[in-house]
């Protein structure tokens, strides 16, 4: 069984539902820490093409005492006091897609996340993912890794959580093999498959080379879902 590990990014971009796609159980990692003022922590920002260039999409977030040393991703809380910032981020992505082909299909589903009452990031963020597994039709498992109850680290962590799925294979990003040891994970009879694809150029409307690593959203505004479901099982 193929498995795959990634925390719930805000708006994710294609790469991400190619894993979650591939994958017969998605690893929700919910229990580590991060810290949401890193620059790398996509849980609260994303890239959306505005004006023909892209731009980042960011996420005010309740500033924390304890930051410094990480939060858990599933207590992290979006700072809704903040109401000018979440009107002004869906603003921008209503004029930057209006007239693109399915705009009114899949622009509900933004102001769905951006009008939400509920205040933890990952909450928001997984309502968004699970509306679009739902809407392509990719039926992947979600497991919780806080209901794994793990008590590892590192490597060690991704052999616990994959072992107490029952996953044989682990799919894992790109970049995976700078931080993971991946002989550690062959020795706990599971293979390492890297989630390594060329990323699928559709028209975005500009002048210049195709733009890679926008929010999903990008493809799902000017793509037929049933063209992206087939990028993404088999690109």
């Amino acid at each position: 069984m193929i498995a795959t590990i990634h925390q719930p990014d805000f708006m994710p971009w294609f790469g991400f539902f190619r894993k979650i796609a591939r994958s017969q159980t998605w690893i929700l990692l919910d229990h580590t820490r991060n810290n949401p003022r890193d620059a790398s922590f996509w849980g609260r920002r994303v890239r959306f093409l505005i004006g023909g260039k892209p731009h980042w999409v960011s996420l005010p977030l309740v500033k924390d005492s304890n930051s410094g040393r990480g939060v858990p991703v599933n207590e992290i809380r979006l700072n809704t006091a903040d109401a000018r910032s979440f009107e002004k981020s869906k603003r921008s992505i209503e004029l930057a897609y209006a007239n693109t082909p399915f705009f009114d299909e899949w622009f509900p589903v933004v102001e769905e996340y951006f009008d939400a009452d509920n205040t933890l990031l990952m909450d928001r963020n997984m309502q968004f993912i699970r509306r679009v597994l739902e809407r392509l039709d990719l039926q992947t498992e979600v497991v919780s890794s806080s209901s794994l109850d793990p008590v590892h680290a590192g490597t060690e962590l991704l052999v616990e959580l994959l072992l107490k799925v029952g996953a044989d294979t682990y799919l894992c990003g790109t970049g995976a093999g700078g931080y993971q040891d991946d002989a550690m994970l062959a020795d706990s009879g599971i293979r390492v498959v890297y989630n390594a694809f060329e990323h699928p150029e559709y028209d975005q409307g500009v002048v210049g080379p195709f733009i890679p690593g926008l929010s999903m959203m990008d493809a799902l505004f000017r793509v037929d879902s049933g063209v992206i479901r087939t990028w993404l099982l088999t690109t």
